[in-house]
């Protein structure tokens, strides 16, 4: 029997790379557990003190809700404009049709403290709203292209027959809308929320340019409390994240499914 050493050796270093990216979660994790009060690895003994802690942070607690409401919101706010712009994008035929569609997926290129300090300098030199409004005008601006893009991904997959069929039998252009299209897309759109959410959740290098001192997400929260302390509160709060983050990933893949959304082959 003949052994292909190249897919043996193919088959070592993917499981070399997922090691690689794994093991910082893994190490996060297995330090929440120690009961020092310096972060240690490994942990020598088993405890859940730090979990309460963290969840005993006012600082944390208050970034939290921040967090949540401003992706909440965010995220309402940029699936239904991202799935307008993509069915503008798909269906429209103008001038411009393709710098509308670079400029729309551009904070995806483009650095979050790039554009982070760009809405600092627009929004000064308007006097904009609160620190509030700002961080929910930056994280529409972050997440819109997901939704944008996972939306055109479900267009492009669209049976045009469907729209035809509806058509035919006398729908109008309304009812083919609400009764057709958008049922047939709506994992794609779906899809772009999460996307949007857990992003916007974990959204700090725009987050940071468009905070006060009453105004603060999670992530920014983690940030100031790492800087003057060691303790593993924030190793015990970053496994409840990634824990959440790996339930909320799985529930997509299982739902609609990561390529399938994205536009992958």
């Amino acid at each position: 029997m003949k052994t292909d050493f190249g897919a043996i050796g193919f088959k070592v270093l993917v499981v070399l790379l997922y090691l690689f990216l794994v093991a910082p979660l893994l190490m996060v994790v297995l330090t929440s557990f120690g009961s020092d009060a310096v972060e240690s690895f490994p942990p020598k003994d088993f405890s859940l003190i730090w979990y309460w802690k963290a969840l005993s942070e006012p600082s944390f607690m208050a970034g939290l809700r921040t967090s949540l409401t401003i992706a909440a919101l965010a995220t309402l706010i940029a699936t239904p404009l991202g799935a307008a712009a993509a069915f503008g994008i798909h269906r429209g035929r103008f001038p411009g049709r393709n710098a509308l569609q670079a400029l729309l997926l551009a904070p995806l290129l483009v650095p979050g403290i790039v554009i982070g300090i760009a809405l600092l300098v627009a929004f000064s030199a308007i006097d904009f709203g609160t620190a509030w409004q700002r961080l929910l005008f930056g994280h529409v601006l972050v997440i819109l292209p997901y939704s944008t893009r996972t939306t055109l991904a479900a267009l492009v997959r669209l049976d045009p027959s469907l729209e035809e069929a509806a058509a035919l039998f006398g729908a109008s252009r309304w009812q083919t809308l609400v009764h057709v299209t958008l049922p047939s897309i709506a994992q794609g759109i779906m899809a772009g929320a999460i996307f949007g959410f857990i992003l916007s959740f974990d959204e700090a290098a725009v987050s940071l340019f468009l905070i006060d001192v009453d105004t603060t997400t999670l992530p920014i929260a983690i940030m100031s409390h790492i800087e003057y302390s060691v303790d593993p509160s924030v190793t015990a709060l970053s496994s409840m994240l990634i824990l959440a983050t790996l339930l909320l990933t799985v529930v997509l893949e299982r739902l609609f499914g990561l390529r399938r959304v994205l536009g992958a082959s």
